[in-house]
């Protein structure tokens, strides 16, 4: 293993361009074919292969220095094509005639803007222009134009105005357009402008447009419509197009999507699908070393094995983020993929989230209100949420509409939670704090948590401590020993945010929090929190808790009625949490409008009844109204397996 680990090293010696990414241009005609400069550069200079050009592209091998002003860079910014250098293949036919060990890395003298540097600078000069200014000025939207009428071309037809094949994407708007009541509106609305440049630099433009159903995009329709090789002329038609849309008759509110992945234009979509295999490719395809053989081969790696945290862990991700992502997709028609939580239109950006979430607070500000006018503020109010996170309830056909109005706190808590597990979902996807720089999926959701999460094995001192203090209850050594639950995997939490605000009032205890599966994502990310919203009734807070508001906890997890299976093997988690209870106020009655805890007490109980104490309480109830009296421990994997 060690001979071939030196032979690894000297190999990559051996191959400059590791870490490199090429793009060649398949238009340029060069002295050897596409396919063996490409064998080349994988697999003499170790280099890698983009089939699109990204922002991951270092190099273009082309013949030709008029490269940029013909090809299509829609998903390039100009800092990204400022970095992209353009060469030709004598550096790969050179270098192959040489010693491995002598070959060099990438210089000047191969560079087609040595060669040809004004023609290159003035065709790239002109563009990236056109582009700046375009994004300051030319490309603002004037907003209420007037009408200006144009020829519309259905876009699969075949006789239409010459326009080239490739083409910059220099504008796209998306709109949308949800109405709940007596009508049944849900429909989009989507534009792009579009810009292209033959050989000879003469531009074109054009304006794309898709519209139809949100439930039904496979059915949409889309339009061309062409305009003069003004760029001027092109915004003002696109504005006037834009502002009919917008007016208050049609309904239509623009959607900032985070990214627009199921409609658009041909060629937009043709070449996220070719990103989007290219990235499938990179993160499963790799080389393995074989120790029968002693050679490497084209190999899969595991999503598991390509995690920089530990195995159980990572597997802990994999279930707690599936279940979210199953919720999500039973109650909202999304779908939950790399991109991050996608509608029928595209992928929630975290503003949206958070401007559905504040229609949430609204809707709850006149569910406490009395008065007539109510039904009408929520169905508006309603109509502008699933406007912006279309939902399965909004876009069922032949359904009453009025079932998708948001009217009771019941409902209300429920789409807040589920907000609240696209905005953590969301946030996995963003986040790039892996201090290893792990590109690993897993990887990126577990730092997004926020959350040191470390696997106990059942020798370490962190395992004796939980086991010792979980067994302090008899019920929990009895029901271990009855076959009545049975722990299988422990996992230490540490949530800094909470360590440095907990509140210790005193008489700190082990106590356990049940939620289902689902909430997991969430409870990690922000802590144990108490609802979001609760019905406000002559000033004081009623909740569905037998002690009011609170955060609830129990000193016994086999009781636990919060706790739900998943898998084959029907795990449950239940959430060991250190609670500060200070001096606690018991009761055997229900006191569901407590808003806090009685003074001169931190915390309230709800006392088990018994058959010589009868209360309303079935089992212990643990209640603190602080958030900050409390704060994860340990979170425990165990399955229920009763002796009937």
């Amino acid at each position: 293993m060690e001979k071939h680990q030196n032979q690894v090293i000297e190999e990559n010696r051996s191959k400059p361009l590791i870490n490199l990414t090429f793009f060649i241009d398949s238009k340029s005609k060069f002295k050897v074919s596409n396919y063996t400069l490409s064998k080349l550069i994988k697999d003499e200079f170790g280099g890698s292969i983009a089939f699109t050009l990204n922002p991951k592209v270092d190099y273009v091998i082309t013949t030709s220095a008029n490269f940029f002003s013909t090809k299509t860079t829609t998903f390039l910014s100009n800092q990204d094509l400022s970095k992209i250098k353009l060469i030709n293949e004598d550096y790969f036919i050179s270098q192959q005639k040489l010693e491995p060990t002598q070959r060099s890395k990438i210089n000047d003298s191969y560079s087609i803007g040595n060669k040809q540097d004004s023609q290159v600078v003035n065709v790239c000069k002109k563009e990236n222009d056109v582009v700046e200014k375009a994004d300051d000025d030319l490309l603002k939207i004037i907003i209420n134009p007037k009408h200006i009428p144009s020829v519309c071309y259905g876009a699969n037809e075949l006789k239409q105005p010459y326009f080239p094949e490739e083409y910059l994407i220099l504008k796209s708007n998306l709109l949308s357009s949800t109405i709940i009541g007596k009508q049944n509106t849900n429909k989009f609305f989507y534009l792009e402008l579009h810009q292209a440049i033959d050989n000879n630099l003469k531009k074109f433009y054009r304006i794309f447009t898709q519209f139809g159903r949100t439930d039904e995009i496979q059915k949409s329709n889309s339009q061309h419509r062409y305009v003069s090789n003004d760029l001027k002329e092109a915004m003002a038609l696109y504005s006037s197009i834009y502002s009919q849309k917008i007016e208050s008759d049609n309904g239509y509110i623009e959607v900032k999507m985070n990214s627009i992945t199921k409609i658009g234009s041909k060629l937009k979509l043709a070449q996220l699908n070719q990103q989007k295999e290219n990235d499938v490719n990179a993160n499963t395809h790799i080389k393995v070393y074989n120790e029968e053989t002693g050679e490497e081969e084209t190999g899969q790696q595991s999503l598991f094995q390509r995690s920089y945290i530990e195995t159980n862990v990572s597997k802990l991700m994999d279930i707690i983020y599936k279940e979210a992502s199953k919720c999500l997709i039973k109650n909202f028609s999304v779908e939950v993929t790399e991109n991050g939580i996608e509608t029928q239109l595209g992928a929630l950006s975290m503003a949206q989230i958070e401007e559905a979430k504040s229609i949430l607070n609204e809707i709850n500000n006149v569910l406490n209100k009395d008065g007539i006018d109510n039904q009408e503020n929520l169905e508006m109010l309603s109509s502008r949420f699933y406007q912006l996170v279309p939902s399965k309830i909004s876009t069922k056909k032949n359904r009453d509409s009025s079932k998708s109005v948001i009217n009771s706190f019941e409902s209300l808590n429920q789409l807040s939670e589920l907000m609240n597990m696209m905005k953590d979902l969301t946030n996995s996807f963003n986040s790039n704090k892996t201090t290893s720089e792990s590109k690993n999926h897993l990887d990126m959701k577990y730092y997004a948590l926020n959350t040191h999460i470390e696997h106990l094995h059942q020798a370490s001192a962190g395992y004796q401590i939980f086991i010792r203090n979980f067994l302090s209850n008899p019920h929990h050594q009895k029901a271990i020993d009855n076959g009545e639950i049975k722990i299988l995997n422990c996992y230490r939490l540490d949530k800094k945010l909470e360590s440095d605000n907990f509140l210790d009032v005193g008489n700190v205890q082990y106590l356990y929090h049940g939620s289902k599966p689902q909430n997991l994502v969430g409870l990690l990310s922000r802590g144990i929190l108490p609802p979001d919203y609760v019905k406000q009734i002559g000033g004081k807070r009623t909740d569905f808790g037998y002690l009011g508001s609170g955060i609830y906890f129990s000193d016994d997890v086999v009781s636990s009625t919060y706790t739900s299976p998943i898998g084959e093997k029907g795990s449950r988690f239940i959430i060991m949490s250190s609670v500060s209870l200070g001096k606690v106020k018991e009761f055997s009655k229900i006191q569901p409008s407590l808003q806090c805890a009685p003074s001169g007490h931190h915390s309230c109980k709800g006392l088990k009844s018994t058959p010589t104490n009868p209360t309303d309480f079935k089992n212990n109830e643990y209640v603190v109204f602080n958030p900050n009296q409390s704060k994860l421990s340990f979170l425990i994997e165990y399955i229920e397996n009763y002796k009937k």
